[in-house]
């Protein structure tokens, strides 16, 4: 993919997962990483519902910014661990949906047993709790992504999926957060019946 298109993708996935309510505010992160090894990133407090192509910021696979003025998003190094020990991945989404994001404060994941999580989503790693933006939180995922394991839920925090194209990130972030409302939704209706 050509830096130009990748822009185009990355501001455009920015805009569904705003709309799909997969994050709100300025929270979120999106990268790429191009042929040549270039890191095309999210910058620092932008809300990515309002990105436009020429807000990313072009990274050397060092993390460090082409233009040294430009200030990446601060979960950069979470996003350089999951290329280190994926090197086929050529992508990383990385949310705070609602519903993901409380299963996680109860320490515990939520069944993957629906017809589209079975088909569809594969395994899940849950992650123990780590200071945003730390090294400590990348080398906490990078494990679970090193045993090739696609998406993530950190406890306390979100979601994080490498994938090699930004559709199927996203389609497991949007599944994920889906099948985490219909296990709440289930639980729910399971205790009103006095079944849970």
């Amino acid at each position: 993919m050509t830096e130009t298109l990748a822009r185009r993708e990355l501001a455009a996935y920015g805009a569904r997962l705003y709309a799909r309510g997969l994050i709100a505010g300025s929270s979120g992160n999106l990268s790429y990483r191009l042929d040549d090894g270039t890191l095309l990133v999210t910058p620092a407090g932008a809300s990515l519902a309002t990105l436009a192509d020429d807000d990313l910021i072009a990274c050397f696979a060092s993390g460090a910014p082409h233009d040294p003025k430009r200030r990446p998003t601060s979960e950069l190094p979470l996003h350089l661990a999951a290329y280190r020990v994926r090197p086929e991945a050529r992508c990383v989404i990385h949310t705070h949906p609602t519903y993901c994001t409380a299963w996680s404060k109860t320490r515990r994941m939520f069944p993957l047993d629906t017809v589209g999580a079975i088909e569809s989503l594969g395994p899940i790693a849950l992650t123990r709790y780590a200071k945003s933006g730390t090294q400590e939180l990348a080398d906490v995922c990078a494990e679970a992504f090193a045993r090739g394991i696609d998406t993530i839920v950190m406890e306390r925090h979100g979601l994080s999926s490498v994938a090699a194209d930004l559709e199927t990130a996203f389609l497991r972030t949007d599944l994920a957060e889906q099948t985490a409302l219909i296990e709440f939704a289930s639980y729910l209706l399971g205790a009103s019946k006095g079944t849970q």
